[in-house]
């Protein structure tokens, strides 16, 4: 038997199990759930540049990811805020209670969101995020994660001094997301903006396919972050850090790839498979279902690469991008474009 024909069977199992995965999370049911929190700002500027961002993002989440308002929990510093997604404080006790409820309502494989956006404090086990009343601390967060099981999970910690929760919360099948590399980075972060920036402006579709990835939400934030601090001539204090496959072995710079960014790479705001090009039309939904399918088997070909001879995975991975090629032309086609 050749060496093509004796990786068979494991090309077989490895796409069926992930094909048959990408189209359940793809479903039209498949819903994403959101909460957003912000902490205390400690001084006006402050409280206002995490309000404003709080309220960007949730209003982009509905508006251009179609995220149901149901579905975008917003807490803040203030009592009240005339938003129709602000739920109030975000005291540790409400965020609980939101994450008991988003644990009830959300089926398996669909999608939780979790974003903090402030100032941050403490190291390793007590680090946490400054919060009106007590403090969530990244035990509070672990605690509330590990109730979701059946669904895909992303922690993205977007306050100063936020590294040390990404070795603790790492996990396999879960996204996580730190706006710095250490608790020691404590000054003002800049990070926060042009993550938010990522979904609420048209400037991070790198693949110009109509939607942002959390890969691609990172590596724009991560870039004009840099940018900042270039141009100003300054040393870069926050070191913006992602891991998605529970290795603790946390990098500034997934490719998406191999290794890190994988998950991050296909794990949008909009239902998996659906994104919003298809503009409700059911016939380009499926073609994206199809294609988002075809992309997960060249993930699973290249996790496969080191059992694999230079000429099968050469062979099999021409296979499966020819058919990518052509699914990416029948959308193109179906929408009307060049």
């Amino acid at each position: 038997m050749s060496d093509r024909g004796a990786v068979r069977p494991i090309l077989a199992s490895a796409f069926a199990v992930l094909v048959a995965a990408a189209c359940f999370t793809a479903s039209a049911q498949a819903q994403t759930h959101v909460l957003i929190a912000g902490g205390l700002g400690g001084e006006p500027r402050f409280s206002q540049r995490f309000r404003a961002l709080g309220a960007d993002l949730a209003s982009a989440l509905q508006r251009k990811y179609r995220i149901a308002a149901t579905n975008i929990a917003w807490f803040g510093e203030d009592s009240t805020f005339a938003d129709s997604h602000y739920r109030g404080r975000s005291t540790r006790d409400a965020l609980e209670k939101e994450i008991a409820a988003m644990r009830t309502r959300a089926k398996a494989g669909e999608q939780i969101v979790v974003i903090f956006i402030g100032h941050g404090a403490g190291q390793e086990g007590e680090s946490r995020v400054s919060l009106p009343g007590p403090d969530v601390t990244v035990g509070d967060v672990q605690r509330w994660m590990a109730g979701f099981t059946e669904q895909r999970v992303a922690v993205v910690n977007l306050t100063s001094g936020s590294g040390d929760f990404l070795p603790i919360l790492a996990a396999p099948g879960r996204v996580v997301i730190t706006a710095t590399k250490t608790a020691f980075e404590r000054n003002e972060s800049r990070f926060a903006e042009f993550f938010v920036k990522a979904y609420t402006a048209d400037v991070a579709d790198v693949d110009k396919d109509g939607r942002v990835s959390l890969l691609e939400a990172f590596r724009y934030a991560a870039r004009e972050t840099k940018r900042v601090y270039d141009d100003a001539t300054k040393l870069q204090t926050e070191h913006a850090q992602l891991d998605d496959n529970g290795t603790k072995q946390n990098t500034a710079e997934p490719t998406g790839r191999d290794g890190q960014g994988l998950l991050a790479r296909r794990f949008f705001f909009e239902a998996p498979g659906a994104p919003v090009a298809a503009g409700g039309d059911q016939g380009i939904a499926a073609l994206y279902h199809e294609r988002f399918a075809l992309e997960g088997r060249v993930d699973s070909l290249r996790a496969l690469k080191p059992k694999l001879t230079p000429a099968v995975y050469d062979a099999e991975l021409e296979i499966v991008l020819v058919s990518l090629a052509r699914k990416s032309r029948e959308i193109r086609k179906a929408e009307g474009r060049p």
